[in-house]
């Protein structure tokens, strides 16, 4: 009895001091730690990794104002062995109990764990996130976008403008879970909305809508809100027409294939829910474009799919920004042509969904700039007309999923000013 006592207390003490002899390993011993034992891994599945001093708060001051206590608790978080496979783990047990109630119910989509925002598709082996639910706010504020965005097109008669909405699975009629929110917001509504920017003759709009899982995953990552290059592809098709550009470009002839690659985009990350899917992504007709900037994307470097890499656990958790390029690394690369359909400049405001599409744009003009005032995390006085006369615009892109048109408004309240 007291040979177990012991080995159970001495199992305890283990348990409660491993966090903090980790901790000294890593601060103090400079030891290099596995992986498995830091909070790399983990940190890719919680959405980033928080440094923290210890010391920085370590007194009376600090431990009555509970300072001390938050920083202790986030070092001892940063610090637990194997997190990440206790968090997959955790989330797989609790999936498990839903899918077992679900075998009654047969709901087409279920919650990755309880209080998730993204669903599990088991028809699809995909992910989803729940349907966004309506607000007028929403509606009354894309339509001030269009109101705005048309009012800019009316004073540059000579410019064309197209809008390009994403049909991202929280707003689209593909998602199996919209059939159990009695009032949503859709890609659909997104689109009315936006369809009064039109009453400027020379603003044009573009929405491709799927209301079919098995068609939706065709174009779209199983484990990511983003389109894959199919689903780019087609949506730039429909651009294609609504601009009567004629492109002898062949951008799906071939396809790139990436082997030994799996893919865990962010609804895998956000669900706990790691579906590992092989992908295959158009080969774009690249020929003539050049990019310049601190970083250059791999979809237009020679070497191109042996400079992805995995990231942890033997995974890629963003391979639609490492093979086209992240939002911020796009917006900084100056791109040219030398063989364009046209010998025009290009204005894209963007948001994620444009990563993959403007190298699609490129084809058709001599240069082209991005902006990313469509981004969630974007803020500023900047005005529309600003930003066409300073990139010499011809034509004008907005290029982004329906929830981020109705925020413009609002971050860039000065944004559709003609003064």
């Amino acid at each position: 009895m007291k040979v177990r006592n012991a080995v159970l207390s001495a199992a305890f003490c283990l348990f409660l001091l491993g966090p903090m002899a980790l901790w000294i390993a890593q601060t103090h011993l400079k030891v290099e730690l596995p992986s498995d034992f830091t909070a790399e891994d983990a940190a890719y599945l919680s959405g980033g990794y928080e440094e923290v001093d210890l010391m920085e708060h370590f007194s009376l001051k600090g431990f009555s104002a509970e300072q001390f206590q938050d920083d202790l608790n986030t070092t001892v978080e940063n610090n637990i062995p194997y997190r990440a496979l206790v968090l997959l783990q955790n989330a797989a047990m609790q999936r498990s109990a839903i899918a077992a109630s679900n075998a009654l119910f047969r709901f087409e989509a279920y919650p990755t764990f309880f209080g998730s925002e993204q669903v599990y598709l088991p028809g699809n082996d995909a992910l989803a996130k729940m349907p966004e639910p309506a607000r007028e706010e929403k509606t009354a504020a894309t339509k001030n976008f269009a109101k705005g965005l048309a009012a800019v097109a009316q004073a540059n008669p000579n410019k064309r403008f197209f809008v390009v909405v994403a049909d991202q699975s929280d707003t689209s009629l593909a998602n199996p879970a919209a059939k159990l929110v009695s009032q949503r917001y859709t890609t659909l509504d997104s689109l009315a909305a936006l369809q009064l920017a039109e009453t400027a003759a020379n603003v044009h709009l573009v929405g491709i809508c799927y209301d079919q899982a098995d068609e939706y995953y065709r174009h779209f990552y199983r484990s990511d809100h983003h389109w894959n290059g199919y689903g780019t592809l087609e949506a730039y098709t429909a651009l294609l027409e609504k601009a009567g550009i004629d492109s002898k470009r062949n951008n799906d002839a071939d396809a790139i294939e990436f082997p030994g690659i799996r893919a865990n985009g962010s609804y895998a990350r956000k669900g706990l829910m790691l579906l590992n899917e092989t992908v295959c992504e158009p080969r774009f007709d690249l020929s003539g474009i050049e990019a310049t900037g601190k970083r250059i994307p791999p979809i237009i470097q020679p070497e191109g799919p042996a400079l992805v890499h995995d990231d942890a656990m033997g995974s890629v958790f963003d391979f639609y920004s490492s093979w086209y390029g992240s939002s911020a690394v796009t917006a900084a690369l100056t791109v040219t042509n030398n063989e364009p359909t046209e010998d025009t400049k290009a204005l894209i405001v963007m948001d994620s969904f444009n990563d993959s599409m403007h190298w699609l744009i490129s084809q058709n003009h001599s240069e082209a700039q991005c902006m990313l005032d469509l981004k969630n995390d974007s803020e500023g006085p900047e005005t529309l007309q600003q930003r066409i006369d300073a990139a010499e615009a011809d034509a004008i892109y907005f290029v982004g999923n329906p929830l981020a048109y109705a925020r413009v408004t609002s971050t860039h309240p000065q944004y559709f000013s003609l003064s």
